[in-house]
């Protein structure tokens, strides 16, 4: 079991090839427990939810095998539902409340988005200037999330988007990048998450897919918990990441000279996540960018950080639902 005390922060994260959770107390990151477990293919595809039933059924067991029951959890929506746009406000709004209200009077009227119902949600980084960053994602999604974790029997408190998540703890872990312009990249196996984080704002969020076949990977138990293996030729996948990383030198370009005309550029990079070619990644970068590059490790995290506390940017009360 992973719980003897109530009072726990637990987080619940999963994709195409695992489900994991994390579970803090007493703001100490050196007491985490991470519990995983691999998923079959085709329960999550995308980093969707494909198969409601399967998904239910292993976290169910989950639940129960790790203790779960009745705790409150945190979980991130797909990344690939997640839209961010800035938009433009009355400048007499300047509480990020009533921003919201105004983007939701609005929807569907001078503000679109991709989906028939969504959550929002409003990061005003300068009050007054008549603009805000909007945050949006399917509240299909989130609510077919919602009734899973219910069923289980955990209780859903917040829906939170991963890529803001991870600025909040690489403001804690590096502490200068609220100072900088960083493009921080999210790899996993078949997906890779982008942004660029500018002077305390998310100007860039871009999710896209790399190109594998998942009946190619085959998960292996090891003495930590378990990882992933290609079955084919390793020269294969690594093609396959040729799109991806290509892809990160035209969003430099792009940032530069399209949304910056020639005044600005991206200071550095991170590079994070869970993917079994991270070191392969790296590599690839340093060999075709001048920019620092940095990797953020779980040893990092831990020792930088063996007591946390949240943090006091604007991007700390960030959070498309609080679930009620």
């Amino acid at each position: 079991m992973i719980y003897r005390k109530k009072k726990r922060q637990l987080s619940l994260v999963y994709n195409d090839y695992a489900m994991q959770v994390l579970s803090v107390s007493s703001n100490d990151l050196t007491q985490a427990i991470v519990k995983g477990i691999p998923l079959d293919e085709g329960i999550v595809v995308d980093g969707v939810i494909e198969d409601e039933l399967a998904f239910f059924e292993v976290l169910k067991e989950q639940v129960k095998q790790w203790g779960l029951k009745g705790q409150a959890v945190r979980f991130f929506v797909p990344d690939r539902t997640v839209m961010m746009k800035v938009i433009d406000h009355p400048q007499e709004l300047k509480d990020e409340e009533a921003i919201k209200e105004f983007v939701e009077m609005e929807l569907g009227r001078s503000i679109h988005l991709p989906f028939e119902d969504s959550l929002i949600d409003i990061y005003d980084a300068q009050a007054g200037d008549g603009k805000a960053t909007l945050f949006a994602t399917s509240a299909d999604e989130v609510q077919k999330l919602i009734g899973l974790l219910d069923d289980a029997g955990l209780t859903p408190v917040v829906a939170d988007i991963k890529a803001i998540s991870n600025l909040r703890l690489l403001e804690l872990v590096m502490p200068n990048i609220h100072n900088s312009t960083t493009l921080i990249t999210d790899w996993s196996i078949n997906e890779l998450t982008i942004t660029i984080y500018s002077q305390g704002e998310v100007e860039f969020l871009r999710y896209q897919t790399i190109n594998t076949e998942r009946s190619k990977w085959h998960s292996k138990y090891t003495e930590g918990g378990f990882e992933y293996v290609y079955g084919d030729e390793k020269m294969n996948y690594k093609t396959a990441l040729m799109e991806p990383l290509s892809e990160i030198d035209r969003i430099l370009n792009f940032y530069h000279y399209s949304l910056n005309k020639g005044e600005k550029n991206v200071d550095d990079i991170v590079v994070m996540g869970d993917s079994p070619e991270l070191p392969y990644i790296i590599d690839t970068l340093e060999s075709q960018l001048t920019l620092p590059i940095h990797t953020l490790t779980d040893q990092m995290i831990t020792s930088k950080l063996p007591n946390f506390k949240a943090s006091q940017s604007g991007l700390a009360g960030l959070a498309l639902k609080e679930v009620e």
